[in-house]
């Protein structure tokens, strides 16, 4: 019964590390965002997350703030920064359950 206690925590750990670097990293990321003349939005990274999903949602993230007027910079960072939480949580769920 030890035994697998121990074999659950020491496979649990990996993934708690993996969680806390990303949280690390949705800190330190900043999202650029532009639109080219037709209005489509193109958008860029000051580095990416590791997670091609989370880069995803980040752009995502923030063509949504944009659509709700939140254009100026501080009004658009704080948009992002809201949800940068939830992203995390859907990273670790998605790490927790395999598909990481």
């Amino acid at each position: 019964m030890i035994w697998m206690l121990a074999a659950a925590l020491l496979q649990a750990a990996p993934a708690d590390d993996e969680i806390v670097v990303m949280g690390r990293r949705l800190q330190a990321l900043s999202v650029i965002l532009s639109r080219d003349a037709k209005g489509k939005f193109a958008c860029g990274l000051s580095a990416s997350s590791g997670s091609p999903a989370v880069d995803a949602q980040l752009c995502k993230t923030a063509a949504k703030c944009a659509k709700q007027g939140k254009v100026a910079a501080d009004t658009m960072r704080t948009c992002i920064d809201a949800r940068k939480p939830a992203i995390l949580e859907e990273f670790a769920a998605r790490v927790r359950s395999g598909k990481g």
